[in-house]
């Protein structure tokens, strides 16, 4: 059956004071990945970009005037699409994503073959593969066999305990490895917020991809868990409170280390 057409690609919400969530719907839902701009300084912050399907740049330029700083939390598909729509913007990621995020993904948007294991670990999670990774089209004459992500070369490598200041709030760099070798997190502790990409969410870890670490994912759970969390802006997912943050870091806990 030929994919419809989306009147809308992405949903925008102010989910905190100065904090808007973009969604994508008509993405699959294991790539349906949330960005987040971070306004009300001499500068904002947006938090990864989506597939890269739909077209970021008008979106983001409703919201924000100001310079960007584009920070990515890791350099899987659903989180670096739309990159190459901000050549003007300072683009970071951590050393250990960099290659990815310079090297274009495979051609189409048909999703790759997975291990069974693999498989079986997504059914487990009420997680079934379609063949695409969008259930609709961002506009009429989109192929989703040809599209393809050009490759962007990051203006600058980060780590943990960089710090990110914007003129109304100070951030740091965490890197949190387990989800992928590079992933790394903004923590804003005057508020209590963690934009965490996709180290932590509001639903089951995946943990049994290409680069994660269970040992690594453990450790950084145990690391997040003595966070003074008020809010957690996760790559997926709703925004999570500390109680639900915590209730997801002890039962991911609990499962792999039985």
């Amino acid at each position: 059956m030929p994919l419809p057409t989306a009147d809308a690609w992405f949903d925008v919400a102010e989910v905190a004071p100065g904090v808007f969530r973009i969604t994508e719907p008509h993405a699959h839902r294991l790539v349906r990945a949330n960005c987040f701009l971070i306004t009300g300084g001499e500068r904002d912050i947006l938090v990864d970009s989506g597939l890269g399907v739909g077209v970021l740049r008008p979106v983001i330029a409703a919201l924000s005037s100001r310079p960007l700083v584009l920070f990515t939390t890791h350099c899987h598909v659903d989180h670096i699409g739309g990159h190459p729509e901000f050549p003007d913007a300072e683009i970071l990621v951590h050393a250990a994503e960099a290659e990815a995020l310079r090297r274009p993904g495979a051609l189409g948007l048909r999703f790759p073959p997975r291990a069974p294991e693999q498989v079986e670990a997504l059914r487990r999670a009420g997680i079934e593969l379609t063949e695409f990774m969008v259930e609709a089209l961002p506009a009429a004459g989109f192929d989703p066999e040809t599209w393809q992500r050009p490759g962007v070369e990051p203006s600058r490598l980060v780590g943990e305990g960089e710090v990110l200041e914007t003129g109304a709030g100070r951030f740091e760099v965490l890197h949190l490895p387990g989800h992928s070798p590079g992933g790394i997190a903004l923590w804003d502790a005057a508020r209590g917020h963690l934009f965490s990409g996709d180290v932590i969410y509001d639903g089951v870890i995946i943990d049994s991809g290409p680069g994660t670490d269970v040992p690594a994912y453990i450790a950084t759970m145990r690391r997040l868990r003595a966070l003074p969390v008020q809010a957690v802006f996760g790559g997926h997912k709703a925004t999570m409170d500390q109680a639900r943050f915590i209730e997801v870091i002890d039962s991911y806990i609990q499962s792999r280390t039985r």
